[in-house]
């Protein structure tokens, strides 16, 4: 039990409650709201009109409450009284409407005064704030409620005690309302990094104030030859230190260190002293607002709690104060605490001991890293689900399925015209039946060389009516009896000529004859079977659809074969050109001696 350390099992005691300096402040301010608001009920003198006569050297001042009344007195028995006591009467009703108004701010601002003491405490204190801020915006309104139901009047009244009293109770109720913002002015700016800044010198530091921000310090530094007292500022990643006391160990004498407690005792008497002066400097005399001042300078000072450090060494005494405005409380109370102990046990010759106040502030930075990873998630928390809210709000479109197209795969075109489908019979003796058909134009009867059944006559389809074509030369006819120019290999097949066979519509231009020998391969239509045709044939590719085609020949034109050969064309006629005139620039005997010089 004896080796177990205290500080790594129980955390630093506590030893000085958060005072709340925004709460105290915005208490003080409800109070004193209230105190004048109910005295500018009271005090009827809100306008005040002073008449001079130079002949007596004297003057009386009247308020519109006393005029009003005597206006009332005077004019009794008058029949037309309510014209005669007009403006006084006018004032007496928006001084009456005002009184209803600021009674209930009044009511409103002891409601704020009590939720202020439940703050000081430990409630929230939000809602005082809050409630105060409407009780100032009230008693505001009041005044102007006033101010728009008084009459216009010939002479130019001065502002009395009560309309001033209201004017400033709204003032301070509406600041009052403005604390928490307060109360982060007096705190300082929020801490950036989990530790504060050190000196970093190897130095045992002892810090005796610690900005809100970490990015401040006052620290004692001390080590076996030195004493220092240091400001330590943060600069980016680094440090700088300034010195403002600097002294060898064995220089080091005393050290004393005064709080001014006093301020904290009587903080309750400043507040009040400082409300009372201010109603008195303009209720009775300006002069007041001499202690007002005073008074106001005490309650700032409570506010930062200021403390004296003396250092002593042979030179003399080194004075330095220390407050906590804008620093961090918690550990600055402790350090004010623990500080008389460490720099006794200097003087005795030993080690500065930081090990509680390091404890203390390693746990500051543990639970700022905690706040700071809690906050974190819990703002990713409420961005997943403000998105799972919109999400849900605006659901997917559910896209519609659509039909493929049917076309080619590759490409979807608009379907073209196709030519007409040549219909033939199948032929059962013929094993490989020929890729082509010989147009006819109508039926022929030729001897068979074979028997085989006829078949059945296919009946011709109509033409559909097209352009007239322009005419172009016809390639001469053939012979009937002109075999074929690459029979085929295998035994000679029967082939009909006298079946009937629809003649397709012939294309816009004229067949490109081409070689047998090197076919041209085309991909036969989409939606209609390949046409059969002989390998060694020209293969004519079918028109495009906007080009005319050509009509059918007639019903009595021969029926002329594939030709095996191209037409040759006419070769195009000679062109002469003449030439230009020859110029001889060189004598025969140049040219000898130019001819014996090459050959040689």
């Amino acid at each position: 039990m004896g080796d177990e350390n205290p500080l790594a099992t129980a955390p630093a005691p506590a030893v000085t409650s958060n005072r709340k300096s925004g709460a105290q402040l915005a208490l003080a301010l409800t109070v004193f709201a209230l105190v004048l608001t109910s005295n500018s009920i009271i005090n009827q003198s809100w306008l005040v009109s002073a008449d001079t006569d130079l002949g007596l050297m004297g003057s009386e001042d009247a308020s519109y409450a006393e005029i009003h009344d005597l206006c009332k007195s005077v004019f009794a028995n008058e029949t037309n009284q309510s014209e005669l006591c007009a403006v006084p009467s006018d004032s007496h009703n928006a001084g009456f409407i005002a009184t209803i108004m600021l009674i209930v701010g009044a009511i409103l601002l002891f409601a704020a005064t009590v939720m202020q003491v439940r703050s000081m405490i430990g409630s929230n204190s939000r809602p005082a704030n809050i409630l105060s801020g409407i009780a100032g915006i009230w008693v505001g309104l009041s005044v102007l409620v006033w101010y728009l139901l008084m009459p216009e009047t010939e002479t130019d009244p001065d502002w009395g005690q009560g309309l001033w009293m209201a004017l400033i109770s709204a003032t301070s109720a509406f600041i009052a309302g403005q604390s928490g913002k307060i109360q982060s002015w007096i705190d300082g700016p929020p801490r950036m990094r989990a530790h504060g800044v050190r000196s970093g010198t190897g130095m045992s530091e002892f810090v005796l104030k610690e900005s809100s921000c970490g990015d401040h310090a006052l620290s004692i530094l001390v080590d076996s030859d030195l004493v220092r007292v240091v400001r330590v500022h943060r600069v980016g990643a680094s440090s700088s230190i300034k010195d403002v006391l600097a002294t060898r160990r064995d220089s080091y004498t005393g050290f004393a260190h005064q709080r001014i407690d006093w301020l904290d005792d009587f903080k309750g008497l400043w507040w009040v002293l400082c409300g009372a002066s201010l109603i008195c400097s303009f209720t009775i005399s300006t002069l007041f607002f001499i202690p007002f001042t005073i008074t106001s300078l005490l309650a700032l000072l409570q506010l930062m709690d200021p403390e004296r450090f003396v250092v002593s060494t042979n030179s003399g005494n080194h004075p330095f104060y220390i407050n906590r405005w804008r620093s961090n409380r918690e550990l600055t109370n402790l350090a004010m605490d623990l500080v008389d102990d460490a720099m006794i046990a200097v003087l005795r010759g030993e080690d500065l001991d930081t090990e509680m106040l390091d404890a203390r502030a390693d746990s500051i930075a543990e639970r700022f890293s905690a706040d700071r990873d809690a906050k974190q998630s819990q703002e990713q928390s409420q961005a997943a689900a403000k998105e799972a809210f919109v999400v849900a709000a605006n659901p997917p479109i559910q896209q519609q399925p659509t039909n493929p197209p049917t076309g080619p795969p590759a490409s979807n075109p608009m379907p073209m015209q196709q030519p007409p489908v040549v219909e033939q019979s199948q032929q059962p003796q013929q094993p490989t039946p020929p890729d082509w058909q010989e147009p006819v134009a109508q039926e022929v009867s030729e001897p068979e060389p074979a028997p085989a059944p006829a078949p059945e006559p296919v009946p011709e389809p109509v033409p559909e009516p097209v352009p007239e074509p322009v005419q172009e030369p016809e390639p001469a006819p053939a012979p009937e009896s002109t075999p074929p120019v690459n029979p085929p290999s295998g035994p000679p097949s029967a082939r009909p000529t006298s079946a009937p066979v629809t003649i397709p519509p012939p294309p816009a231009g004229p067949p490109s004859a081409r070689p047998t020998s090197a076919p041209a391969t085309i991909p036969p239509p989409p939606l209609g079977p390949p046409s059969a045709r002989p390998t060694s044939a020209p293969v004519t590719i079918p028109p495009p659809p906007a080009l005319p085609a050509m009509p059918p020949p007639p019903m009595g034109a021969a029926i002329l074969p594939p030709m095996a050969n191209p037409v040759p064309s006419a070769p195009p006629p000679p062109v002469v050109v003449q030439g230009a005139p020859r110029e001889e620039n060189l004598s025969d005997d140049e040219k000898d001696n130019l001819l014996g010089d090459l050959s040689s």
